[in-house]
């Protein structure tokens, strides 16, 4: 069989994404996919070029116009794209020898019949090479970690500087992996002991009852028999903290003997980790609808409700901006966990921060409201909204609290997490009684 070249598969994922401007992970999968027969190291390699160089954009055009003659806004895309994939490898690939990522670069330009521009890539990362030696400095925090201007901005306005720049840092390399353990079908002493069979080392996170942080060793969930079984699902620490203090709070003001008569609604509910883990919550009696907008998303639901055994989660097309009536004043809890820009999870999508745009916050912080809108109509009397968002801009969090409370809603609960602050992603979370 003819050998592959890794680096071309790579080199032809990024400029597909440059060119389509398109989400990189459904690229990445389908490569992998198509060569599901290289060994693990090849496709490990693939994965952490194609993510690395995509994240780390900002920081290698930086690198490339301190050495090179022609400005990285004025290359050919692929002359552009070989040079980043080279950077990033001589700067943030450590096991790379120095003369593979130099001769595969030029090796490339060959394959992409542009082997005329060779010598300009080999001149440019032999450059690299010795600027890294040398030391690189940056001229700011946004530029070292690749964080877009106009983001770095909004959060030392939103947060101030010294918290501003650590969710900045924290928006390249790994996050933390949080396990949900079902408590339906294990202890998390359990489910620890079977993942250390497995090779990997999780201890149990501090004020989380059900969540494990993964230490070390690589997990990889579709291949552990814990997680086929349903005895674990993967969800971060914030997410989890939403759903249990919401739980806590129906504990509290929801008076039902009979915990089957308890009616919760979740609006947005794909892939169905908060309503998964509010049914594990309450033993899997409650009555929960786990709408979203398609068949697609809801098999999605499904699929994990069948894996952890939940029978209390019912999937159900449903568009969350469109009212309706039979929902009104129905629900002892409301799940509004909310469509957003998606900027405290950086560090785990790496092209979201590109995707974004300043102009998209205020067009989702009203596709929020309208669903806001909806959402406290259907919570009755007594009953309990848990608000929640995967960002960390000050309109789509604290601003749409403030209208909550427009509605008559009483808060009863709010935190914001900030990733690179606290051990987790960034989130932020209202929950409400009415």
């Amino acid at each position: 069989m003819k050998r592959v070249n890794t680096r071309q598969i790579v080199l032809d994922i990024l400029l597909q994404y440059e060119k389509e401007g398109t989400k990189l992970r459904p690229l990445l999968n389908a490569a992998l996919d198509k060569y599901v027969y290289l060994d693990s190291r090849d496709r490990a390699f693939i994965k952490s070029l194609t993510e690395g160089v995509a994240e780390r954009r900002i920081t290698l055009d930086y690198i490339a116009d301190r050495v090179s003659k022609t400005p990285t806004e004025r290359m050919k895309p692929v002359i552009r794209m070989i040079i980043r994939m080279g950077i990033y490898q001589l700067v943030f690939m450590e096991h790379v020898p120095d003369s593979a990522a130099v001769n595969e670069a030029v090796k490339l330009t060959r394959l992409k019949h542009i082997e005329g521009l060779g010598g300009v890539v080999n001149g440019v990362l032999r450059a690299v090479t010795r600027l890294r030696d040398e030391g690189i400095t940056y001229p700011d925090p946004e530029t070292e970690y690749s964080c877009p201007g106009w983001i770095a901005d909004r959060l030392r306005l939103d947060h101030g500087t010294l918290k501003a720049e650590a969710v900045i840092r924290s928006g390249v390399g790994s996050m933390p992996m949080y396990l949900r353990v079902n408590r339906l079908l294990a202890g998390r002493d359990e489910v620890a002991a079977e993942l250390l069979g497995e090779g990997v080392r999780a201890v149990p996170a501090d004020d989380a009852p059900d969540i494990l942080k993964v230490e070390e060793g690589s997990l990889a969930p579709g291949l552990s028999e814990s997680f086929r079984k349903g005895r674990y699902s993967v969800q971060d620490l914030s997410s989890y903290t939403a759903v249990y203090e919401m739980w806590k709070q129906i504990s509290v003001n929801i008076n039902s003997e009979n915990p089957v008569d308890i009616n919760i609604i979740d609006m947005c509910a794909a892939p169905g980790g908060k309503s998964c883990a509010l049914a594990e919550l309450m033993e899997d009696k409650a009555h929960i609808r786990a709408y979203d907008i398609s068949e697609d998303k809801l098999s999605r639901i499904r699929e994990n409700t069948e894996r952890t055994g939940l029978h209390s989660v019912e999937a159900a097309v449903g568009d969350a901006t469109v009212h309706m009536d039979s929902l009104s004043g129905s629900a002892d809890g409301v799940i509004a966990d909310l469509p957003c820009s998606g900027l405290g999870v950086m560090g785990r999508k790496v092209d979201i921060k590109y995707r974004v745009r300043p102009e998209d916050i205020n067009a989702l912080c009203e596709l929020q409201r309208s669903i806001l809108d909806n959402a406290a109509d259907y919570v009755r009397p007594g009953g309990i909204l848990l608000f929640s968002v995967c960002t960390v801009t000050r309109e789509e969090t604290f601003g749409n609290s403030e209208y909550i409370a427009s509605k008559g809603l009483h808060k009863v609960a709010e935190r914001l997490f900030l990733q690179g602050v606290d051990p987790c992603d960034g989130f932020y979370y209202s929950l409400w009684t009415k």
